[in-house]
């Protein structure tokens, strides 16, 4: 996937085509992605949703991959289930008709919705493939632009998200960082709906965490190989003490328990050092309150968050803030990592003793 191309998704099944309109399309700004079939096509639809900012259908094609070409069958279903997905998904996915057909057997075939996004086009409902191509791959270029997710990436904050390949991070972390910007950006998510992504704030955290583990930069221990988080750091049921983990980065000392006592050197911006204990303390007060491993004590301290959200009303502004405060994060930890790129320089700022 060529990610500067505004992605399309292609239901097309004649060889020459596929060979030679994706490299007229590029010419715009679009990356034809074919499919033989709308029972192919639809899968990738569903699987990979955000990735597609329109769809082309060549109206003479199959429905399922045994079929012969039926415009009727294959348009009907297609339309159909492109409608019925993206309204499950909140987000309308422009498409259009490329054919070779004639009016008469297409036009009772393509529901009016067309409209919606490409009233202008009034010579007929579909593009011709012999005259109309151009016209329609500037009209895409034109209407369908990036996806909202992928102008999170690749518009909004691009260097976030270079920041999360830079250090190595989890391709997890692009999956929950892009859940939190993109409803700063959106207008379909209420406030009660955002705030119940407090808890990818604590699952990015962790992820940072453990990287840093793999980096030497917090305690650790060899296994198969490679190095894990010390397990001094991880509770019975495999749970990282992110607390710990906070405060050892803040060269604070500290007894662990019966474990040991730890003894770290700062290594945060000033400006940084109540950064990652706010976070965690904001976003797993709320992560109690769904954890059906939480006992009562638990769940009884950790209804401070959603009580007070609640209280103003589900106002999104303070997931909105820790987001944007977690963007800062990960720009300090992957500029920190290409200064110590040594895990054992790194190790030499902490210390456990048993």
């Amino acid at each position: 996937m060529n990610t500067n191309l505004i992605q399309v998704l292609w239901v097309e099944d004649d060889p020459d085509n596929i060979q030679f309109y994706p490299i007229e399309a590029s010419q715009y700004g679009l990356e034809l992605v074919p499919f033989c079939c709308w029972e192919e096509a639809e899968k990738a639809l569903v699987s990979d949703f955000k990735r597609w900012s329109a769809i082309i259908l060549d109206a003479k094609c199959k429905y399922k991959k045994g079929d012969h070409d039926n415009a009727q069958r294959f348009l009907v279903h297609a339309l159909s289930s492109i409608s019925k997905i993206c309204a499950e998904q909140k987000r309308v996915i422009p498409w259009f008709v490329l054919s070779g057909g004639s009016e008469e057997e297409l036009n009772d075939l393509i529901i009016d919705s067309r409209e919606e996004w490409d009233s202008d086009w009034i010579e007929k409902k579909y593009y011709s493939k012999t005259t109309d191509r151009s016209i329609l791959f500037h009209s895409i270029s034109q209407k369908a632009k990036l996806s909202p997710e992928m102008q999170i990436r690749l518009i909004y904050y691009p260097d976030v998200f270079k920041a999360i390949d830079r250090s190595g991070l989890d391709s997890e972390v692009a999956i929950y960082m892009e859940e939190l910007l993109l409803p700063i950006h959106a207008r379909n998510y209420s406030g009660k709906e955002y705030n119940n992504m407090m808890t990818s704030i604590r699952k990015c955290i962790e992820l940072i965490f453990t990287s840093m583990a793999e980096n030497g930069i917090l305690p650790n221990n060899r296994k198969d190989g490679k190095y894990i988080l010390h397990d001094i750091l991880v509770d019975s049921r495999g749970g990282i003490n992110t607390t710990w983990c906070s405060k050892i980065l803040s060269g604070k000392n500290f007894k662990a328990g019966d474990k040991g006592r730890i003894e770290s050197t700062n290594i945060l911006p000033n400006i940084l050092k109540d950064s990652f204990q706010r976070l965690i303390e904001i976003s797993a007060s709320y992560e109690h309150t769904v954890n059906k491993n939480a006992d009562e004590q638990q769940k009884k301290n950790s209804r401070q968050t959603p009580d007070f959200l609640n209280s103003i009303g589900n106002s999104p502004y303070l997931l909105q803030s820790m987001a944007l405060e977690l963007c800062t994060i990960i720009l300090w930890y992957a500029n920190y990592l290409e200064d110590h790129d040594d895990e054992e320089l790194n190790a030499l700022n902490w210390n456990i003793i048993q």
